[in-house]
């Protein structure tokens, strides 16, 4: 039984992009591929056409095709996500490689953001000195402020 609006793997309900095509029938020669899915097209004003790996979805990878005039959303339903992404790369369609894992990073201790007077007597983050209302102190953190003498926020 032929599906409406599907020729082989490629769904055609909408219009693809210029110079999508061959792109979307190589990537529906892979075995590892099941479907292929075009989404909407946007405007865009960029030089280079590209195919782009945006991320994985529960079904498979989001990609985003791009030529001098638009962006195209295309979803690859593939049950094996990363041998396809990795067959995707190999073939030369898209340009993607593997992250190495770096070592986590330490954590720094929070810059200040800005000077500011207090309104009330409290503790510095960094001595445990008291710092009297009215005087001024160096805000840190991002979130959660927490304040701190000016010369102590310094070192």
């Amino acid at each position: 039984m032929q599906l409406k609006y599907r020729a082989g793997k490629i769904k055609r309900e909408h219009s693809v992009i210029e110079n999508l095509w061959p792109v979307l029938e190589q990537i529906a020669e892979c075995d590892l591929v099941t479907s292929i899915i075009p989404g909407p097209i946007r405007p865009l004003s960029t030089q280079n056409p590209e195919v782009t790996f945006q991320r994985f979805t529960d079904t498979g990878l989001r990609l985003l095709a791009k030529n001098g005039t638009a962006v195209q959303e295309v979803y690859i339903v593939a049950p094996e996500k990363q041998a396809a992404l990795e067959w995707l790369a190999a073939e030369g369609i898209v340009d993607w490689k593997p992250k190495c894992k770096a070592a986590p990073a330490r954590r720094q201790a929070p810059e200040p953001l800005k000077t500011v007077t207090l309104p009330s007597d409290m503790t510095c983050s960094v001595c445990g000195r008291v710092m009297r209302a009215g005087t001024r102190a160096a805000q840190l953190g991002r979130k959660r402020f927490v304040y701190a003498h000016r010369r102590c926020a310094r070192k």
